[in-house]
């Protein structure tokens, strides 16, 4: 079977390219498995950012909706405080009249 030192090295040979060949498997292996994590995390990432952006939305509605409401209600109380004061004055003018009457 090995009759040659050509032999021997041909056999040499072949058992370093086939370490080498699993040596490039394994590590194309290991920046796959790479790849997936980094994939894996950016797609955490998204969904987190996804997450946050419909958050502040579902917060932009809301806020918006309560100030619309607040501006009626601020309105409403101008409305109100006008009235009083009217009310107040004419109350206030009425015992001014009464008073100087007296």
């Amino acid at each position: 079977m090995l009759e040659t030192s050509k032999d021997v090295l041909n056999l040499l040979i072949g058992f370093s390219v086939l370490w080498v060949a699993l040596w490039f498997s394994w590590i194309l292996y290991q920046v796959g498995r790479t790849l997936k994590g980094v994939n894996d995390t950016i797609s955490i990432v998204k969904n987190i950012a996804d997450n946050v952006n419909e958050g502040i939305s579902t917060f932009k509605s809301k806020a918006g909706n309560a100030a619309a409401f607040l501006t009626v209600l601020t309105k409403a109380g101008q409305e109100f405080t006008k009235k009083v004061q009217k009310k107040r004055s004419a109350s206030r003018k009425k015992t001014t009249k009464t008073n100087e009457e007296k």
